[in-house]
C-alpha cells in the first residue's frame, strides 16, 4: 500500500464515520421533538415481541449492560432513562414514550450504514454494519427490557385501582 492508498482509505473511512454519526445524531436531536402522541402506542418497529419475556432480557443480561453503556437521553433535550420515575400511572406512560423516542432513534441509527453502499467498497461497508448494527442492538436490548418490565407494572398498577 503506498501513502496515497493509505490516505486514501482514511479519508474514505472518516467520511463513513461523519455520515453514520451524522444520521444517529441528526435523529437523537429529532427525537425530544416527537409529538408524545405518535409515541403513545407500539408501532412496528417498536412493537414488543411475544419472546421477549422477562427471562429473555435476564439471558442478555440486560440490567449489567445497562450499568456499563452510556445514557445520552439528555444530550438533545430528552429524558434520561437511567431515572425510573415514580409508580403512579401517568409517570410510567411518559417513561414508556421516552422509551420509545430511544428505540426510534436506535432504529434509525441502526440502518445508518445503509448510504454507505453506494460509494464504498463492499468490506468496509460490511465492517461499518456489522459495528453499526450490533451498537444499536445492544441499546435496543436495554430499551426494550425496560419496557418490557414498565409495560408490565402500568398493567398491574391500572388493574389495582
Amino acid at each position: 500500500m503506498t501513502p496515497d492508498s493509505v490516505t486514501a482509505w482514511l479519508i474514505l473511512i472518516g467520511i463513513d464515520i461523519v455520515i453514520v454519526a451524522g444520521i444517529s445524531i441528526g435523529m437523537g436531536a429529532i427525537a425530544p421533538r416527537l409529538p408524545a402522541r405518535t409515541l403513545g402506542r407500539d408501532r412496528f418497529p417498536l412493537t414488543l415481541m411475544p419472546w421477549g419475556k422477562p427471562r429473555f432480557f435476564r439471558f442478555f443480561r440486560t440490567s449489567k449492560l445497562a450499568r456499563s453503556l452510556p445514557e445520552l437521553g439528555e444530550t438533545f433535550g430528552g429524558e434520561s432513562k437511567s431515572r425510573i420515575p415514580g409508580r403512579e400511572v401517568t409517570q410510567i406512560d411518559c417513561y414508556l414514550i421516552e422509551l420509545r423516542r430511544a428505540e426510534w432513534v436506535h432504529w434509525v441509527s441502526i440502518v445508518s450504514w445503509v448510504p454507505l453502499v453506494f460509494f464504498n467498497p463492499w468490506p468496509v461497508t460490511l465492517v461499518f454494519a456489522v459495528i453499526v448494527i450490533t451498537g444499536n442492538t445492544l441499546f435496543l436490548l436495554i430499551l426494550r427490557g425496560n419496557r418490557q418490565r414498565f409495560t408490565s407494572m402500568r398493567y398491574r398498577l391500572q388493574s389495582d385501582t
